[in-house]
């Protein structure tokens, strides 16, 4: 699996406390949700890929196959989607411990990425303190692309 195009992370999650997104497997496309922030969710271009976290575990890795947002007809409050596609998911019956944030992006600090928009990893003091000296986004690119590859059957 190719990660040249990772460069984002987004946290997401569902008013009621369940998973956001589980019901979707690899391959399966959906709409990616934003809340008020169009300018945000125009930040990805197509062909990039987001981690998304939610409840302290990466859960996804989609890629953005549209070249803008879009807007629903109807008024919600997470109205501003990107149509992606699921490269990766976890095992939502069973979270690996693999899959828990802090491990996956190796440091703590990501817990703390609180926001619904869409961050970029290089542009994140704590990102770049623990992987600047370790190859930078690239290093961290491989790492993920090493990690998924352990924790996929194929």
């Amino acid at each position: 699996m190719d990660l040249q195009g990772l460069k984002w992370t987004k946290n997401v999650r569902r008013g009621d406390g369940a998973w956001a997104y589980s019901q979707f497997k690899v391959s399966d496309l959906f709409k990616l949700a934003w809340k008020d922030d169009e300018a945000n969710a125009n930040k990805p271009e197509k062909g990039d890929l987001i981690l998304l976290r939610q409840q302290g575990y990466v859960t996804h890795l989609v890629k953005v196959l549209d070249y803008r947002a879009e807007r629903e007809v109807w008024k919600g409050d997470y109205d501003i989607y990107r149509i992606v596609e699921v490269l990766w998911t976890i095992d939502f019956s069973n979270p690996p411990v693999s899959a828990k944030a802090e491990a996956m992006f190796d440091y703590s600090e990501v817990l703390d990425y609180r926001s619904g928009n869409v961050m970029e990893l290089e542009s994140l003091p704590t990102f770049r303190q623990r992987w600047d000296d370790d190859g930078g986004l690239g290093g961290f690119q491989t790492y993920i692309q090493n990690l998924l590859a352990l924790s996929t059957d194929g």
